[in-house]
């Protein structure tokens, strides 16, 4: 099945071809483990170092991570890097409010092919996700994490695969410019309520409202960041 690499210059960044070949054609997912360095060597019939600098590089590339002790797995977001956008030099104090109008360009869509395409499953992870975010607001606590996963998993409602791997980028960037804008309670509980009605268009199918519900809670996302800015004496 597998052919052996001749012996030529830029072997390792050929086995390295070869093992996301190999990631693919075995529909390896984030987390399955990857065969281990002499047993790569043997099915590519090219030395340990070689597989080791091939190895080196397709970690650089997020395509796969190393745990000490246990071995060689696919990473859970293959080939995108920490900062796919470049954002972190990106200069300027207007960044979260151009993120949020990218997510005003692109979530309402994906709330609505959530509402047609999210499994019962899809449905109850994300349930998990506001049961979650009404903990904190119930504490009085603050905290970005949980909100986001709740995106992440309308995100993954949609099936869509590109989808499933953009939005992600976004909201780890929101977490990158949350230090610019920090969240208060009241902040939370706002946001509970708007992210409740999302969820119920959501579980009823309402395709149409679960659009206007992500577009609601965007558009008062950017004003309370806004809002925050001004108090804060940011322009």
């Amino acid at each position: 099945m597998y052919r052996r690499i001749p012996n030529e210059r830029h072997l390792s960044f050929e086995v390295a071809n070869r093992i996301k070949e190999l990631i693919r054609k075995e529909k390896l997912k984030p987390g399955n483990k990857l065969p281990n360095e002499m047993q790569l060597a043997d099915l590519f019939g090219v030395s340990r170092p070689t597989v080791r600098e091939a190895v080196k590089s397709l970690v650089s590339q997020n395509i796969i991570e190393i745990q000490r002790g246990k071995g060689t797995f696919v990473s859970k977001t293959p080939g995108i890097a920490s900062d796919p956008l470049g954002l972190d030099f990106v200069v300027g104090e207007d960044l979260h409010l151009s993120l949020i109008e990218v997510r005003l360009l692109i979530e309402p869509g994906v709330a609505r092919l959530a509402a047609e395409r999210g499994t019962p499953a899809d449905i109850d992870r994300i349930a998990e996700y506001l049961n979650e975010m009404k903990n904190i607001v119930d504490r009085h606590e603050v905290g970005m994490g949980t909100e986001l996963e709740f995106h992440r998993s309308i995100a993954e409602a949609t099936e869509n695969p590109v989808i499933m791997r953009l939005v992600p980028i976004i909201m780890d960037s929101i977490i990158k410019t949350y230090r610019d804008a920090p969240r208060t309670s009241e902040d939370h509980r706002q946001a509970l309520a708007e992210h409740t009605e999302i969820f119920n268009a959501i579980r009823s199918r309402d395709r149409g409202e679960a659009y206007a519900a992500m577009e609601r809670h965007l558009q008062n996302s950017y004003r309370r960041t806004i809002s925050r800015r001004r108090k804060n004496g940011s322009r």
